[in-house]
C-alpha cells in the first residue's frame, strides 16, 4: 500500500483555547504546521485559575508558530466570562476572516473532597470547562453556520465519564460538555458542523500530580493530536462521538441503554415490590444500543414497549425508488396523521432518483412527482441511501447525523414520518 495523503488544514482558520501549554500548545502547533492560521488564546492564570493573567505563554506559541513558517495571532481573554468568549472568536475574524475550527481545551482544577468544597471552587471550575466552551462555542458557531463548514471540539475527561475522587467539581463540568455536545451536534448537522468530544490522558499542569510518574512519563500530549485533529479535518465526517485517548491508545466511548421492560404493562401504576421482582431485567444490558437523540427512545422505543410491539423486520423489498414512492399512499396511516397539514418534499440524487413529494391534509395523502411550490421539509439523499433507509438496513438518525440525509426546512416535522407511513 502507497503511504495516506497527508491532511493539511490550508484556509482553514482555528481557535485553540488554553493553547500556552501543554494538549492545547500540541494542537496549535500542528494546525499550524499542517497549514492553518491559528488563534492561540491563553489566558496566563495559575493551574487553578487564580491570578490576574499573563501574555507570555500565548505569545511564546505564536513565536514558536511564526517561526516555523505558520501563521498565528495570540489571545489572552478568560473563556470563563461571555465577553472572553466574543472577544476570541472577533480576534480570529479580525485577523483571518473567519472561524473553521474550535477546539475548547482550556481548564483549571481545584480538587477536593465534597464536604471541603466551598461554593467558589465549584463554580470556578463549571465557569472555566463548562461555561467557558459555551462562551466562545456560541459565537464561533454562527460564524461557522454563515461558512456552511465548522468542526467544534469539546474536552471531557475520564473523571467526568466514569468518576474521580475528589473532583466532583471537575466531573461535573466534564460530563455536562457531553450533553453540550449533543444536542450541538443535531443544530449542526444542517450546515455541516460537526461536534465531537475527546478525554485526553496526557502529561500537563493538569495531570502531573494525579498520574502516576512512570505512566505520566508515557502520556506525551503528541499522542493525542492526532486523533483531535483527525476530528478537526474535512475527512472526517463523524458527529456526536466521544473519543478517549492517550498513549497512541485510541476508543470510542457510547451511553448505552438497555432494551428494559414495561413493569406492570403499562396499564397499572408499578408497587416498589413489582419494581424489586423485575430489577435483573431492568439492570440487564443485554441488547444494549445508542441513541442518536431523545426522540429516538422516546418516540421509537418507549412507545413501542408500551403498545407491546417487537422490534420490525427490516424490510427487502424495494429495488427501485420509484417503488417507494408508488407504494406511499398504501403505507399512509391516517390515524397517525390526524390533524397534520404537511408537505415533505424529496429530492433523491443519483441514478434512479428524482423529485417526489407527499402532500398530507385532511386526514390524506397526495403523492405525486415533482417539486411543489411550498413543502413544509426536503430530504435531501442520494438514491442508494434512500433504498438502504427504505430497506432498514440503517436508521434515519443515523443517516442523518452521518449528513447522507439532509433536512431542510421545518426538520421537527420529519420526525411525523414514522407514525405517517408503515411499509
Amino acid at each position: 500500500m502507497g503511504a495516506s495523503k497527508e491532511i493539511r488544514f490550508d484556509g482553514r482558520v482555528a481557535i485553540v483555547t488554553g493553547a500556552g501549554g501543554g494538549l492545547g500548545r500540541v494542537y496549535a502547533l500542528e494546525l499550524a504546521r499542517r497549514g492553518a492560521k491559528v488563534v492561540v488564546n491563553d489566558f496566563g492564570g495559575a493551574r487553578d485559575g487564580s491570578g490576574k493573567g499573563a501574555a507570555g505563554p500565548a505569545d511564546k506559541v505564536v513565536d514558536e508558530i511564526k517561526t516555523l513558517g505558520g501563521k498565528a495571532v495570540a489571545n489572552y481573554d478568560n473563556v470563563a466570562t461571555a465577553d472572553g468568549g466574543a472577544n476570541i472568536v472577533k480576534t480570529a475574524v479580525d485577523a483571518f476572516g473567519k472561524v473553521d475550527i474550535l477546539i475548547n481545551n482550556a481548564g483549571i482544577l481545584r480538587d477536593k473532597g465534597l464536604l471541603k468544597m466551598e461554593p467558589e471552587n465549584w463554580q470556578a471550575v463549571l465557569d472555566v470547562h463548562l461555561n467557558g466552551a459555551f462562551n466562545v462555542t456560541r459565537p464561533a458557531f454562527g460564524v461557522m453556520r454563515e461558512k456552511g463548514f465548522g468542526r467544534i471540539i469539546m474536552t471531557t475527561s475520564a473523571a467526568g465519564l466514569y468518576g474521580n475522587f475528589g473532583q466532583s467539581n471537575y466531573s461535573s463540568a466534564k460530563l455536562g460538555l457531553v450533553g453540550f455536545m449533543n444536542s450541538l451536534k443535531l443544530e449542526g448537522v444542517k450546515y455541516n458542523i460537526k461536534v465531537n468530544t475527546v478525554a485526553p490522558i496526557a502529561a500537563s499542569r493538569l495531570t502531573e500530580d494525579i498520574l502516576p510518574p512512570d505512566l505520566l512519563a508515557k502520556m506525551n500530549p503528541e499522542y493525542v493530536a492526532p486523533l483531535v485533529l483527525y476530528l478537526c479535518s474535512e475527512e472526517c465526517g463523524d458527529t456526536g462521538r466521544i473519543f478517549n485517548c492517550g498513549a497512541g491508545f485510541y476508543n470510542r466511548v457510547a451511553m448505552m441503554t438497555s432494551p428494559g421492560i414495561v413493569v406492570g404493562g403499562g396499564k397499572k401504576i408499578p408497587s416498589l415490590e413489582d419494581v424489586s421482582a423485575n430489577w435483573a431485567k431492568i439492570m440487564d444490558l443485554k441488547g444494549a444500543k445508542e441513541y442518536g437523540q431523545l426522540n429516538d427512545l422516546v418516540l421509537q422505543d418507549l412507545l413501542s414497549a408500551l403498545e407491546g410491539k417487537k422490534e420490525p423486520a427490516p424490510v427487502s423489498g424495494f429495488f427501485a425508488v420509484k417503488d417507494v414512492f408508488e407504494k406511499m399512499p398504501g403505507a399512509f396511516q391516517a390515524g397517525g396523521a390526524a390533524g397534520a397539514a404537511v408537505v415533505f418534499q424529496y429530492s433523491i440524487a443519483g441514478d434512479g432518483g428524482g423529485d417526489w413529494y407527499a402532500d398530507i391534509k385532511n386526514g390524506a395523502c397526495t403523492v405525486a412527482s415533482g417539486l411543489h411550490a411550498s413543502p413544509t421539509c426536503t430530504l435531501k439523499i442520494a438514491a442508494a441511501d434512500f433504498l438502504d433507509l427504505m430497506n432498514g438496513k440503517v436508521n434515519a438518525m443515523k443517516a442523518y447525523t452521518s449528513g447522507k440525509l439532509k433536512i431542510e426546512g421545518d426538520i421537527m416535522k420529519s420526525q411525523l414520518l414514522e407514525k405517517i407511513f408503515k411499509f
